[in-house]
């Protein structure tokens, strides 16, 4: 059904549905003589042919005779009602009351004018009326339509940030708790074998490597809860880039190394003079080294490069690892909200390590973006920091 909305240019297009001729050229006339113009009349005679016309949606308005035979015009707004046809409606009657005023009220009508009545200024201002009140119910509708639209989003995404939290939860009790065993364990080797200075080291070795796991969690967390109270401290300052980096490759090597993953790194030997925080910076490219650990299988290869060009350094961590999917490449730095990979070559973490990247790369005046061929494709992480003195 078509929706009209009458111009400037454009007539009002009026309906008229009575059995009786005598009617309708009186209603013609009627019509004809409105001041200004600007109005055209159709006719039908039957309940049948009415419900048709006023399906196709073709007319402004429609004049409705109280008396269609055996039918009314009442039956016929019931009938409107019941398939969805908006109207609106002027329901005509040769006589008028309070009791004719209410049923055409609750049947749906938008007014009514007694035949008697009926003269071109009676019959314009009913139709403006009606007419602006049906252009005001629209524009409500609209209103509401979009209103609970946004209300079910907002719904939605509250629904969707509720799941997350709970996985969030989950994850970080499930890493929490990893660390601990391990940690008895090399507990209850120092009680058995205090003599055992062999075993005493490896013991030694294995709670070292948990603590660090545990604090590198808490530092997560730590840093996440700045991140969503805007708290994140930076201490800015020229640094040449340089040191960072392999700071986060040396950091990065042992992990890289037990996963069986060769760790390429490619850097200018000019200096990459940027004004950041150094621990932060280092942090920054330490994260992604470590996501691309963790999505890369075993023999693959993550190639860690700096290129300095337009008074800007491009830093890129790339792997040959699972890949991301396209529709999942806007997700990947949502906070507590890691992209599901199930080929990812191990599981664990928080799901923070490349939200806080971005965070602190923007903190810096910078950008990281995500870059996946598709899954089994490996993916990039191109991180762009301005300089603050050119290279060489």
């Amino acid at each position: 059904m078509t929706s009209l909305a009458p111009t400037r240019d454009r007539p009002v297009r009026v309906l008229l549905v009575d059995d009786d001729p005598d009617d309708h050229l009186l209603t013609r006339d009627v019509i004809a003589d409105i001041p200004g113009g600007g109005y055209t009349l159709d006719w039908v005679a039957e309940f049948d042919a009415a419900l048709e016309a006023i399906g196709r949606g073709e007319h402004h308005v429609y004049l409705v005779d109280y008396r269609l035979g055996v039918k009314t015009g009442l039956d016929l707004l019931a009938a409107m009602t019941q398939r969805g046809y908006p109207g609106p409606v002027i329901l005509l009657t040769g006589l008028g009351g309070p009791e004719v005023d209410r049923a055409a009220e609750e049947a749906g009508a938008a007014d009514f004018i007694e035949k008697a009545k009926l003269d071109p200024v009676t019959l314009e201002r009913a139709i403006r009326y009606t007419l602006r009140q049906r252009a005001y119910e629209a524009d409500l509708e609209r209103k509401v339509a979009e209103r609970t639209a946004a209300l079910e989003q907002a719904n939605a995404s509250l629904r969707e940030a509720d799941r997350r939290k709970d996985e969030f939860l989950a994850t970080l009790a499930h890493e929490l708790r990893n660390p601990l065993a391990p940690i008895r364990n090399a507990l209850a080797i120092m009680d058995l074998s205090p003599g055992n200075q062999a075993g005493l080291a490896k013991a030694k070795g294995v709670m070292e490597r948990q603590v660090r796991h545990l604090a590198r969690l808490i530092d997560d967390l730590l840093d996440a809860s700045r991140i969503t109270r805007n708290t994140l401290h930076i201490d800015p300052r020229p640094v040449d880039l340089a040191g960072p980096l392999q700071a986060a490759a040396e950091s990065s090597r042992a992990a890289a190394a037990a996963a069986d993953i060769t760790l390429r790194v490619e850097l200018p030997s000019a200096p990459m003079v940027v004004n950041g925080d150094q621990a932060r910076l280092t942090q920054v490219f330490a994260n992604l080294l470590s996501n691309a650990i963790k999505y890369t299988e075993s023999g693959g290869t993550i190639t860690l490069t700096a290129v300095p060009a337009g008074g800007e350094v491009t830093v890129s961590v790339r792997d040959t690892g699972v890949g991301i999917p396209a529709d999942d490449l806007p997700r990947v730095f949502d906070l507590f909200g890691p992209v599901d990979r199930a080929d990812a070559r191990t599981a664990g973490g928080l799901g923070v390590g490349l939200a806080v990247a971005k965070r602190v790369a923007e903190r810096h005046g910078g950008t990281v973006t995500a870059i996946s061929g598709g899954v089994g494709q490996g993916s990039e992480f191109a991180v762009r920091l301005p300089l603050i003195r050119p290279p060489g």
